[in-house]
């Protein structure tokens, strides 16, 4: 039996009835946010003056991106800039940041933040605050990778940095370039809050890129060494030379070259540790605690301006424990420094005895501040040079001229 005119108007209705309804739970796109209403910020320096805290903003021109013609000064076309830098104090991060809202006609984004500087006067006084107006709100990226500056972070994101679009990019490639995991707000927080190791982070200054006699000069940006704390606050700074060794010891270092002079002669072997394992084993009898750092390297030997043949077996088993020798001298130093001078525990060993000792770390925990200090480190690397290159004698050098032995 076929339906009538009258039920197929009926059903017609209804259909076109729930197509309605259907329309009244469509969202559509009434708190869109089109991207010339919003100004991205690509880096943030945070400092500390008097009372005042000041934030720095680096905001992205997207004009200016990628444009041709460019003449320095961050990429911009005709020698402008690729980035805008809005800067305001406060009595707090947040009073600053909504200060610097007031004066730029876009809304303020940071998801798209790459780093975070801090100015070393304010790592002196603590970052506990600062984590809090991070972690607080949701849009911020806890991927960020924080650094310290020497001086002020303001003046860091007024490089130049020619290479680079703007100077937060800079400051993130660098960070790359020197730790195999660069310190981001959430390492870094994870450090501060978990106990038995101390947060570490690199720490970068201005410098020019050439003598004044250079023409044309720029600013650009340099890693100096590292800054250590001690729970949330920085302690102290490791210098360039020694804190290549002790990213050694944190099995952190990217690539680390060691300078070996010959036996005999002048100049030097050039060692490239290309990569090295760590094992910390701790030795606990009541209040005696003793540390050994167990290190397996792997390296390449980069240049030999000596007369000195390590092609011969003996003469590269040779090199190879004046390597040891010399991470043992250099790294030694840097954890005496840590330990004496700044109280710092960045190589974990208080979670070295959390994981092998946990008992024992709980007898020890509330006296370990005063015994840190007085830990016994023992350092004990073992290294494998896997190539000489390509040149396996001295090159250059007359065969009357090469030492054996």
């Amino acid at each position: 039996m076929k339906p009538t005119s009258n039920t197929q108007q009926m059903r017609k209705a209804a259909v076109l009835c729930c197509l309605l309804l259907c329309s009244v739970l469509l969202g559509g796109c009434w708190d869109r946010r089109e991207v010339n209403d919003v100004a991205f910020v690509m880096g943030t320096g945070l400092d500390k003056e008097g009372d005042q805290y000041r934030v720095t903003m680096q905001i992205a021109l997207p004009g200016q991106l990628g444009s041709s013609g460019s003449t320095g000064g961050g990429g911009g076309t005709s020698g402008t800039k690729s980035y805008y830098l809005e800067s305001k104090t406060g009595p707090s991060f947040r009073g600053a940041s909504t200060e610097e809202q007031r004066e730029v006609s876009r809304t303020l984004n940071y998801s798209h933040r790459r780093v975070l500087l801090l100015g070393e006067t304010l790592a002196r006084e603590g970052i506990n605050k600062m984590m809090d107006v991070i972690a607080r709100i949701p849009q911020n990226r806890l991927s960020s990778l924080v650094v310290i500056t020497k001086g002020s972070a303001m003046e860091m994101l007024q490089a130049d940095a020619p290479i680079e679009q703007y100077p937060a990019e800079m400051v993130r490639e660098l960070n790359f370039s020197y730790m195999k995991n660069p310190r981001s707000v959430k390492l870094l927080m994870n450090s501060v809050l978990l106990e038995g190791i101390d947060p570490v982070v690199p720490v970068m200054s201005l410098v020019k890129n050439g003598p004044d006699s250079l023409k044309d000069k720029k600013t650009n940006i340099q890693v100096d060494g590292l800054a250590v704390f001690r729970q949330d606050r920085l302690t102290g700074v490791i210098d360039n030379h020694l804190s290549r060794f002790l990213l050694l010891g944190m099995e952190q270092a990217k690539e680390t070259e060691i300078f070996i002079p010959p036996p005999k002669g002048r100049g030097y072997i050039s060692v490239h540790l290309i990569e090295n394992k760590v094992h910390i084993k701790p030795f606990i009898r009541g209040n005696e605690i003793r540390m050994t750092i167990h290190m397996n390297c792997n390296g390449n030997v980069k240049e030999n301006e000596t007369s000195f043949d390590i092609s011969r077996e003996e003469n590269l088993k040779w090199l190879e424990q004046q390597t040891v020798e010399e991470i043992k001298r250099e790294l030694g130093e840097a954890v005496k420094e840590i330990q004496q001078k700044y109280h710092s525990d960045v190589l974990g060993l208080g979670r070295a005895i959390i994981t092998n000792h946990p008992d024992e770390w709980k007898r020890i925990k509330p006296q370990w501040e005063q015994l840190y200090p007085k830990v016994e480190v023992t350092i004990d690397p073992v290294v494998h040079i896997e190539n000489i290159g390509a040149v396996t004698k001295p090159f250059g050098v007359k065969k009357e001229q090469i030492q054996n032995e």
